[in-house]
């Protein structure tokens, strides 16, 4: 009797101790949001960190969810979003809190964020009233959601809000630095045009002093019809553009087809919308240096 009483109150001190408690499971919507969140909470105790979307899935705009999805949804305490209507996936403004347990919290990496590129014309159908919502391909703008996130996490649990702020200024000093790089590479190219399959580079370009002279993509899963072809040659003759860029997630038919039509360079870029399960650390830093060194190699002679 002595020995199960003394295993009953191990058992019920474990589940109460700090080694016992239960994580907060800290979910990212999708790649790029959760390697920011990895990096930012790096060093906050009792934070467990999960995707939403599987890791490949890239640019998410004609994703729909799955059962295991909406399981991995109802586990999180904290939900860390792009927003400006990249996760259209979620459904309407408040479905998301409505998958999620009670006392759940939603983050959005674009409140209150200045600097975002307003598209009037609705070029791309997946705009948010018409904003770009591809924040995530852009260094100098990943430096400014770290700051976000590092800020709306010390506003949640205020125990360890030194350790987020930490983090958060930790990883944007990381960004500025590849944003710094961005800018000095596209200096270096001299205003060039481009042209994009969808406008995930826009923000990019701005970065880099680039011209983005059009989309081969302007609906998702649409491909150019013929006159849209003839039009665009007519386009990069006319504005002098300097490439077509294309991106791991799309088939590359059109851009390659473009490109030869007009004698210039296709040139597959990633914006690092989707990656690897095990990515390391530097896995942004390393993919867009690789994109730097692309385009030095096509423009900088």
């Amino acid at each position: 009797m002595k020995t199960f009483l003394s295993l009953l109150f191990c058992l019920v001190l474990g589940l109460f101790s700090p080694a016992g408690a239960a994580a907060r499971d800290v979910t990212a919507s999708v790649f790029p949001v959760w390697l920011l969140l990895r990096e930012v909470t790096r060093d906050v105790p009792d934070t467990g960190v999960s995707l939403l979307l599987p890791a490949g899935t890239g640019c998410p705009h004609d994703y729909a969810m799955t059962p295991q999805d909406r399981r991995t949804l109802a586990r999180a305490d904290i939900l860390v979003i792009n927003g400006l209507g990249l996760e259209s996936f979620l459904g309407e403004s408040g479905r998301a809190g409505e998958l999620m347990k009670k006392g759940s919290l939603i983050i959005d990496l674009s409140r209150g964020m200045d600097g975002l590129i307003h598209d009037d014309a609705g070029q791309d159908e997946h705009n948010h009233q018409g904003v770009n919502p591809h924040i995530f391909a852009s260094p100098a703008m990943m430096e400014r959601m770290a700051l976000s996130l590092a800020r709306q996490l010390a506003e949640a649990d205020p125990e360890h809000a030194s350790l987020y702020e930490e983090g958060g200024r930790r990883t944007a000093a990381q960004y500025a630095a590849l944003a710094a790089e961005c800018r000095e590479t596209g200096a270096r190219l001299k205003d060039r045009g481009v042209l994009v399959q969808h406008d995930i580079f826009s923000y990019l370009a701005r970065d880099m002093g680039l011209r983005v002279d059009g989309v081969i993509r302007s609906q998702e899963g649409q491909e150019p019809s013929a006159r849209d072809m003839l039009n665009m040659v007519r386009a990069i003759r006319e504005k002098g553009t300097a490439a077509v860029i294309t991106e791991p997630q799309y088939p590359d038919r059109t851009g390659r087809t473009l490109a030869a039509e007009t004698g210039i360079p296709c040139l597959s870029l990633d914006p690092v919308a989707g990656g690897p399960e095990d990515a390391a650390p530097d896995y942004y830093e390393h993919v867009m240096r690789e994109n730097l060194r692309i385009l030095e190699n096509a423009f900088g002679n």
